[in-house]
């Protein structure tokens, strides 16, 4: 009988141990720490979603930095290359001087030359006379491309041409935006001397390639000498109306260069644009 109770008493302690561990192992299932884990986890997700939006407004500065960069770097220039002058007194004793130069487009942009005034001075730096309006051959110039301009004319208060000495430039300029050169196609060139009034003389054919009427197309060339300095430039116009696709001939006598100086031609280089109201 004792026996029985002292194990009664046995499995009593044992029933009571067992529901004390159960207890304890449901409540490491069920604590507080998941819900913890979920919430930090859903915050990560929504800091993790937010990224993508900033990273997208920082993309696009480059591009915007880049697009002010190219128009920081746009540069229009004209500078004069080459020039030529000589004075020489006539049969009546009227002094005359021939200047003439090349301008080049030095920047990295179109540009659309305007007018071109012309100081003739002295070796003193004294002005003894200015020529203004006169145009350059052709108007627009491409990067790295060339124009031509001259004159001819009259310096009344002077009576020794050893006065003169050099001619300096005035002119305008403008990027281009959209004008076309209007140049065309020059062929069967052919220059020498001329007479006592018109020392040098080019001839040849233009033929107009712009795909429209051109009514005024002006030429130039420029004469050169052997070591392919610039000895001066003839320029003239043709003011007939030219088809697109049809041929012209001109002759090129004018302006009067230094009687001198055309001896020397030995190339010339000319130069054919039609001309419009532009600038």
């Amino acid at each position: 009988m004792k026996r029985i109770i002292l194990f009664s008493i046995f499995m009593i302690f044992l029933v009571l141990t067992a529901c004390s561990t159960g207890e304890d192992m449901v409540g490491e299932t069920t604590g507080d720490a998941p819900e913890s884990e979920e919430v930090e986890a859903a915050e990560g997700q929504k800091e993790k979603a937010e990224v993508p939006v900033e990273e997208q407004s920082t993309e696009a500065a480059p591009d915007e930095a880049q697009e002010e960069k190219s128009e920081e770097n746009v540069s229009a220039a004209v500078e004069i290359t080459d020039q030529t002058g000589g004075a020489w007194v006539d049969s009546i004793d009227s002094l005359w001087v021939h200047s003439a130069a090349v301008l080049e487009n030095t920047g990295n942009v179109p540009v659309v030359i305007g007018e071109v005034q012309m100081n003739f001075m002295n070796g003193e730096g004294s002005v003894l006379g200015t020529d203004a309006m006169n145009s350059a051959t052709p108007e627009v110039l491409k990067p790295g491309e060339t124009a031509f301009v001259s004159q001819t004319t009259t310096l009344d208060a002077v009576t020794d041409p050893e006065e003169f000495d050099h001619t300096t430039y005035n002119f305008e300029y403008r990027e281009a935006f959209g004008e076309d050169a209007n140049l065309m196609e020059v062929k069967s060139v052919q220059h020498g001397h001329g007479d006592e009034y018109t020392p040098y003389r080019v001839t040849g054919i233009v033929e107009n390639t712009t795909g429209d009427v051109q009514e005024d197309i002006r030429i130039a060339a420029g004469l050169y000498a052997e070591d392919g300095s610039l000895l001066g430039v003839l320029t003239d116009s043709i003011s007939v109306s030219v088809n697109a696709g049809s041929e012209a001939g001109f002759e090129l006598t004018y302006p009067e260069i230094p009687a001198e100086n055309a001896g020397k031609v030995k190339d010339v280089e000319v130069k054919a644009y039609g001309w419009d109201w532009g600038f």
